[in-house]
Protein backbone atom coordinates (compact mmCIF):
# COMPACT_ATOMS: atom_id res chain seq x y z
CA UNK A 1 0.00 0.00 0.00
CA UNK A 2 1.63 3.93 -0.71
CA UNK A 3 2.57 5.21 2.18
CA UNK A 4 0.62 7.85 1.98
CA UNK A 5 -2.57 5.91 1.49
CA UNK A 6 -1.67 4.27 4.80
CA UNK A 7 -1.06 7.51 6.55
CA UNK A 8 -4.54 8.79 5.40
CA UNK A 9 -5.78 5.01 6.97
CA UNK A 10 -4.27 6.07 9.72
CA UNK A 11 -5.52 8.66 10.41
CA UNK A 12 -9.37 7.82 9.67
CA UNK A 13 -8.62 4.72 12.17
CA UNK A 14 -7.16 7.40 15.06
CA UNK A 15 -10.45 9.56 14.38
CA UNK A 16 -12.47 6.22 14.79
CA UNK A 17 -10.94 4.78 17.65
CA UNK A 18 -11.03 8.28 19.56
CA UNK A 19 -14.47 8.52 18.72
CA UNK A 20 -15.29 5.26 21.20
CA UNK A 21 -14.61 7.67 24.02
CA UNK A 22 -18.01 9.33 24.42
CA UNK A 23 -20.16 6.15 24.72
CA UNK A 24 -17.36 3.95 26.61
CA UNK A 25 -17.36 6.68 29.10
CA UNK A 26 -21.02 6.88 29.29
CA UNK A 27 -21.45 3.10 29.93
CA UNK A 28 -18.92 2.94 32.89
CA UNK A 29 -21.12 3.17 36.37
CA UNK A 30 -18.69 4.79 37.93
CA UNK A 31 -17.86 8.29 39.22
CA UNK A 32 -16.45 10.66 36.58
CA UNK A 33 -13.05 11.10 38.56
CA UNK A 34 -12.28 7.73 39.26
CA UNK A 35 -13.01 6.97 35.22
CA UNK A 36 -10.87 10.09 34.56
CA UNK A 37 -8.02 8.69 37.20
CA UNK A 38 -8.46 4.74 35.64
CA UNK A 39 -8.11 6.10 32.03
CA UNK A 40 -5.01 8.27 32.17
CA UNK A 41 -3.19 5.72 34.42
CA UNK A 42 -3.51 2.90 31.44
CA UNK A 43 -3.02 5.61 29.00
CA UNK A 44 -0.04 6.82 30.34
CA UNK A 45 1.23 3.26 30.41
CA UNK A 46 0.41 2.77 26.95
CA UNK A 47 1.73 5.63 25.48
CA UNK A 48 5.26 5.14 26.88
CA UNK A 49 5.18 1.23 25.84
CA UNK A 50 4.07 2.59 22.13
CA UNK A 51 6.77 5.30 22.14
CA UNK A 52 9.32 3.90 24.13
CA UNK A 53 12.33 4.45 21.25
CA UNK A 54 10.98 8.45 21.45
CA UNK A 55 10.42 8.77 25.01
CA UNK A 56 13.25 11.62 26.07
CA UNK A 57 12.40 12.54 30.05
CA UNK A 58 12.42 16.07 30.88
CA UNK A 59 11.74 18.07 33.58
CA UNK A 60 11.68 21.66 32.07
CA UNK A 61 8.89 24.31 32.42
CA UNK A 62 7.75 23.85 29.01
CA UNK A 63 7.11 20.23 29.49
CA UNK A 64 5.35 20.33 33.08
CA UNK A 65 3.16 22.83 32.16
CA UNK A 66 2.09 20.81 28.89
CA UNK A 67 2.02 17.97 31.05
CA UNK A 68 -0.49 19.95 33.79
CA UNK A 69 -2.73 21.10 30.72
CA UNK A 70 -2.57 17.43 28.97
CA UNK A 71 -3.33 16.38 32.75
CA UNK A 72 -6.30 18.57 33.50
CA UNK A 73 -8.03 18.44 29.77
CA UNK A 74 -8.01 14.56 30.62
CA UNK A 75 -9.76 15.07 33.96
CA UNK A 76 -12.20 17.78 32.23
CA UNK A 77 -12.97 15.98 28.89
CA UNK A 78 -14.49 13.20 30.89
CA UNK A 79 -16.84 14.79 33.67
CA UNK A 80 -18.07 17.29 30.73
CA UNK A 81 -18.84 13.72 29.07
CA UNK A 82 -20.38 12.27 31.89
CA UNK A 83 -22.52 15.62 33.09
CA UNK A 84 -23.22 16.80 29.44
CA UNK A 85 -24.13 15.34 26.68
CA UNK A 86 -21.01 13.60 23.98
CA UNK A 87 -21.83 15.97 21.39
CA UNK A 88 -21.52 19.08 24.22
CA UNK A 89 -18.30 17.50 25.07
CA UNK A 90 -16.42 16.91 21.88
CA UNK A 91 -17.04 19.88 20.38
CA UNK A 92 -16.05 21.94 23.04
CA UNK A 93 -12.59 20.21 23.22
CA UNK A 94 -12.39 21.08 19.42
CA UNK A 95 -12.74 24.99 20.01
CA UNK A 96 -9.81 24.79 21.88
CA UNK A 97 -8.37 26.14 18.46
CA UNK A 98 -9.69 29.38 18.86
CA UNK A 99 -8.52 29.72 22.27
CA UNK A 100 -4.95 28.78 20.05
CA UNK A 101 -5.58 31.84 18.00
CA UNK A 102 -6.32 34.11 20.74
CA UNK A 103 -2.92 32.85 22.76
CA UNK A 104 -0.58 32.30 20.22
CA UNK A 105 0.77 35.71 19.39
CA UNK A 106 1.94 36.00 22.94
CA UNK A 107 3.61 32.43 23.35
CA UNK A 108 4.82 31.51 20.41
CA UNK A 109 5.62 34.78 18.31
CA UNK A 110 2.73 33.27 15.32
CA UNK A 111 0.73 36.17 14.81
CA UNK A 112 -3.05 35.89 14.86
CA UNK A 113 -4.48 37.66 11.73
CA UNK A 114 -7.72 39.54 11.31
CA UNK A 115 -9.33 36.04 9.62
CA UNK A 116 -8.66 34.58 12.92
CA UNK A 117 -10.45 36.59 14.79
CA UNK A 118 -13.61 36.55 12.88
CA UNK A 119 -13.08 32.70 13.26
CA UNK A 120 -13.32 33.53 16.74
CA UNK A 121 -16.12 35.35 16.81
CA UNK A 122 -18.05 32.65 15.51
CA UNK A 123 -16.75 29.71 17.37
CA UNK A 124 -17.57 31.72 20.94
CA UNK A 125 -20.97 32.39 19.13
CA UNK A 126 -21.52 28.50 18.63
CA UNK A 127 -20.30 28.06 22.42
CA UNK A 128 -22.62 30.43 23.52
CA UNK A 129 -25.98 28.46 21.75
CA UNK A 130 -24.98 25.74 24.17
CA UNK A 131 -26.55 27.74 26.84
CA UNK A 132 -29.50 28.19 25.29
CA UNK A 133 -30.79 24.22 25.99
CA UNK A 134 -33.11 23.76 28.98
CA UNK A 135 -30.44 22.86 31.01
CA UNK A 136 -29.67 21.04 34.84
CA UNK A 137 -27.70 22.50 36.72
CA UNK A 138 -25.58 18.79 36.05
CA UNK A 139 -25.52 20.22 32.60
CA UNK A 140 -24.48 23.20 32.84
CA UNK A 141 -21.81 22.24 35.07
CA UNK A 142 -20.61 19.59 32.12
CA UNK A 143 -20.51 22.56 29.63
CA UNK A 144 -18.28 24.68 31.96
CA UNK A 145 -16.13 21.71 32.62
CA UNK A 146 -16.21 21.17 28.87
CA UNK A 147 -15.00 25.04 28.43
CA UNK A 148 -12.59 24.40 30.82
CA UNK A 149 -11.39 21.69 29.08
CA UNK A 150 -11.22 23.64 25.92
CA UNK A 151 -8.99 26.25 27.38
CA UNK A 152 -6.51 23.58 29.09
CA UNK A 153 -6.38 21.51 25.74
CA UNK A 154 -5.43 25.14 24.05
CA UNK A 155 -2.71 25.42 26.90
CA UNK A 156 -1.25 21.90 25.97
CA UNK A 157 -1.47 22.41 22.46
CA UNK A 158 0.59 25.54 22.58
CA UNK A 159 3.36 24.22 25.06
CA UNK A 160 3.55 21.00 22.97
CA UNK A 161 4.49 23.23 20.30
CA UNK A 162 7.13 24.90 22.85
CA UNK A 163 8.48 21.12 23.37
CA UNK A 164 7.97 20.23 19.06
CA UNK A 165 12.06 19.73 18.90
CA UNK A 166 11.85 17.03 21.65
CA UNK A 167 9.50 14.27 22.09
CA UNK A 168 5.87 15.03 22.73
CA UNK A 169 5.25 11.82 24.17
CA UNK A 170 6.84 11.64 27.28
CA UNK A 171 4.53 15.18 28.44
CA UNK A 172 1.08 13.93 27.41
CA UNK A 173 2.24 10.67 29.17
CA UNK A 174 3.46 12.56 32.37
CA UNK A 175 -0.04 14.72 31.82
CA UNK A 176 -1.82 11.61 32.25
CA UNK A 177 -0.04 10.55 35.37
CA UNK A 178 -0.59 13.78 37.02
CA UNK A 179 -4.50 13.46 35.87
CA UNK A 180 -4.60 9.74 37.67
CA UNK A 181 -2.56 10.97 40.55
CA UNK A 182 -5.26 13.83 41.26
CA UNK A 183 -8.29 11.68 40.88
CA UNK A 184 -6.48 8.60 42.90
CA UNK A 185 -8.56 9.30 46.18
CA UNK A 186 -12.10 8.57 44.12
CA UNK A 187 -10.20 5.50 42.01
CA UNK A 188 -11.09 3.36 44.95
CA UNK A 189 -14.16 4.31 46.39
CA UNK A 190 -16.12 1.65 44.23
CA UNK A 191 -15.55 -1.44 42.75
CA UNK A 192 -15.39 -2.16 39.00
CA UNK A 193 -17.62 -4.47 37.77
CA UNK A 194 -16.18 -6.78 34.76
CA UNK A 195 -17.98 -4.68 32.72
CA UNK A 196 -16.80 -1.49 34.41
CA UNK A 197 -12.95 -2.96 33.26
CA UNK A 198 -13.64 -4.02 29.94
CA UNK A 199 -14.71 -0.19 29.63
CA UNK A 200 -11.92 1.52 31.38
CA UNK A 201 -9.36 -0.71 29.20
CA UNK A 202 -11.09 0.19 26.10
CA UNK A 203 -10.47 4.13 26.77
CA UNK A 204 -6.78 3.40 28.05
CA UNK A 205 -5.66 1.31 25.67
CA UNK A 206 -8.10 1.72 22.28
CA UNK A 207 -9.37 5.06 22.78
CA UNK A 208 -6.26 6.96 24.05
CA UNK A 209 -3.24 4.89 23.52
CA UNK A 210 -3.58 3.41 20.11
CA UNK A 211 -5.74 6.15 18.99
CA UNK A 212 -2.58 8.39 19.67
CA UNK A 213 0.00 6.27 18.61
CA UNK A 214 -1.89 5.71 15.46
CA UNK A 215 -2.46 9.67 15.03
CA UNK A 216 1.76 10.27 15.23
CA UNK A 217 2.16 7.84 12.60
CA UNK A 218 -0.17 9.16 10.09
CA UNK A 219 0.19 13.03 10.49
CA UNK A 220 3.46 13.19 9.32
CA UNK A 221 2.60 11.41 6.05
CA UNK A 222 0.35 13.40 5.01
CA UNK A 223 -0.52 16.37 3.39
CA UNK A 224 -1.63 19.82 5.05
CA UNK A 225 -4.78 19.28 3.95
CA UNK A 226 -5.78 16.29 5.00
CA UNK A 227 -4.19 16.44 8.70
CA UNK A 228 -7.10 19.03 9.12
CA UNK A 229 -10.10 17.37 7.35
CA UNK A 230 -9.75 13.97 8.69
CA UNK A 231 -9.71 13.78 12.88
CA UNK A 232 -12.98 16.56 12.22
CA UNK A 233 -14.67 13.26 11.72
CA UNK A 234 -14.07 12.18 15.23
CA UNK A 235 -16.91 14.71 16.96
CA UNK A 236 -19.15 13.65 14.03
CA UNK A 237 -18.80 9.82 14.68
CA UNK A 238 -18.48 10.23 18.76
CA UNK A 239 -21.89 11.22 19.57
CA UNK A 240 -23.47 8.82 16.83
CA UNK A 241 -21.87 5.65 18.81
CA UNK A 242 -23.53 7.38 22.22
CA UNK A 243 -27.13 7.82 20.19
CA UNK A 244 -26.94 4.23 19.48
CA UNK A 245 -25.62 2.69 22.45
CA UNK A 246 -27.90 4.90 24.87
CA UNK A 247 -30.44 6.89 22.71
CA UNK A 248 -28.68 10.28 23.77
CA UNK A 249 -28.70 13.18 21.71
CA UNK A 250 -27.88 16.77 21.70
CA UNK A 251 -30.76 19.61 22.22
CA UNK A 252 -31.53 21.68 19.22
CA UNK A 253 -29.25 24.61 20.08
CA UNK A 254 -26.39 22.64 21.03
CA UNK A 255 -26.96 21.14 17.63
CA UNK A 256 -26.34 24.36 16.04
CA UNK A 257 -23.99 25.91 18.24
CA UNK A 258 -21.95 22.66 17.22
CA UNK A 259 -22.28 22.96 14.17
CA UNK A 260 -21.28 26.21 13.58
CA UNK A 261 -17.81 25.42 16.25
CA UNK A 262 -17.14 22.32 13.75
CA UNK A 263 -17.70 24.50 10.51
CA UNK A 264 -15.70 27.22 11.69
CA UNK A 265 -12.84 24.64 12.91
CA UNK A 266 -12.43 23.52 9.56
CA UNK A 267 -12.82 25.64 7.28
CA UNK A 268 -10.43 27.91 9.52
CA UNK A 269 -7.91 24.84 8.89
CA UNK A 270 -8.15 24.81 5.31
CA UNK A 271 -7.96 28.56 5.06
CA UNK A 272 -4.47 27.68 6.84
CA UNK A 273 -3.50 25.31 4.52
CA UNK A 274 -3.85 27.18 1.20
CA UNK A 275 -2.44 30.59 3.32
CA UNK A 276 0.44 28.58 3.81
CA UNK A 277 0.65 28.82 7.66
CA UNK A 278 -0.04 25.43 9.11
CA UNK A 279 1.94 26.07 11.92
CA UNK A 280 -0.20 23.88 14.81
CA UNK A 281 -1.73 20.27 14.64
CA UNK A 282 -5.16 20.27 14.38
CA UNK A 283 -7.24 18.58 17.14
CA UNK A 284 -4.70 16.28 18.47
CA UNK A 285 -0.71 16.26 18.54
CA UNK A 286 1.93 14.12 17.19
CA UNK A 287 2.91 11.91 20.52
CA UNK A 288 6.18 12.15 19.08
CA UNK A 289 8.06 14.83 16.88
CA UNK A 290 10.66 11.46 15.93
CA UNK A 291 8.92 8.23 16.06
CA UNK A 292 7.23 6.47 13.13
Amino acid sequence: MPENRLAVLSLVCAALFWSTSGVLIKLVALSPLAIAGWRSLIAGMVILLLCRRAVHISWNRDVLIAAACVGLFCISFVVATKLTTAANAIVLQYSSSALVAVLAPGMLGEPTRRQDWYFLSVVVAGIALFFLDSLSLRGMLGILAGAAGALFWAGAMIFLRKTRHGSTAWPIALGNFMAAGLCLPFMFRQVPTATDTLGLVGLGVVSLGIGHALFSYGIKRVRALESVLIPSIEPLINPMWVFLATGEAPGTWAFIGGTLVLAAVTVRGVAMVGAGRMTIAPAKPSLSAQSG
